[in-house]
């Protein structure tokens, strides 16, 4: 059984020296499940696009159950089509990391090495946007299906990764997650991404988010445009009452979104 946990975030910013204004992310939910054997996550980067862009997706395999998986099994649908694998792109990396081929192709299956309980692997693979993706595509959702195997029985775990198309002349905000569905104690991510389709570098003034009752915040992470991942103090942010996030603080970083880049902002944490 599944409860599903709704949140958005919102940027209140100004461009120009103009006044500053707000917008508000589209609303992600992640399902909050009672038992599992088998978790998967799964992100992307970039988070925008044109046609013939390179998405790079990791894939985060956990077994979270209480046997041995002799194998595990990926199968990725590709965006329905919207996206191609980039031949000899994948690696996995457990104790070592490799190179590793797909099975297939239509859709995307890669079959992986046995798990051991409370062990991890993580997949890496490049897609490209089709070139002659449709003018009328704003988004794509590419799903993934994760299938543990064990000597009697398999268990299976869903996750996917939404890319937008790149704007011009606009700035927007979107919430993505990196597993739509979560157990009691199982650390995930909530990603805010802003991207910035002006010539001018936008000013965040305050990015709010009144996130669940039930989540709680380990850390905060921000990447503007191509610099390092950065992990804020406590002090760079602040917690309110009802367990809303407002970032950064009076004391914390300045936050921009430089123009025609993307700037991210990863609240990671748990459902207790």
């Amino acid at each position: 059984m599944a409860t599903t946990i709704n949140n958005e975030a919102t940027a209140v910013y100004s461009i120009g020296g103009s006044a500053s204004q707000s917008i508000t992310s589209n609303s992600i939910p992640v399902a909050l499940q009672s038992s599992t054997n088998i978790s998967v996550t799964k992100t992307a980067n970039p988070t925008t696009f044109v046609a013939g862009s390179i998405i790079t997706y990791t894939v985060v395999i956990t077994n979270t159950g209480p046997n041995y998986l002799t194998g595990v099994r990926i199968i990725d649908n590709l965006g329905g089509g919207n996206l191609a694998y980039v031949l000899g792109s994948a690696t996995l990396s457990s104790t070592t990391t490799y190179p590793v081929n797909p099975v297939a192709t239509q859709p995307l299956t890669f079959t992986l090495q046995e798990l051991s309980v409370g062990q991890s692997m993580t997949l890496t693979y490049k897609c490209q946007v089709i070139f002659n993706l449709p003018s009328s595509i704003e988004t794509i959702t590419n799903s993934l299906q994760a299938i543990g195997y064990t000597t009697t029985t398999s268990y299976s775990a869903y996750a996917s990764s939404t890319i937008e198309k790149k704007t011009t002349d606009e700035f927007s905000i979107t919430k993505s997650v990196s597993v739509p569905s979560v157990f009691p104690s199982q650390i995930f991510n909530y990603i805010i991404t802003m991207t910035n389709g002006t010539n001018e570098t936008i000013n965040i003034i305050s990015l709010t988010d009144n996130l669940p009752d039930n989540f709680v915040l380990q850390s905060v992470s921000l990447k503007i445009d191509n610099q390092p991942t950065t992990t804020l103090n406590a002090t760079d942010y602040i917690m309110q009452s009802g367990n809303t996030l407002v970032v950064p603080s009076s004391s914390g970083p300045s936050i921009t979104v430089p123009a025609d880049a993307n700037t991210i902002v990863t609240l990671t944490g748990y459902f207790n």
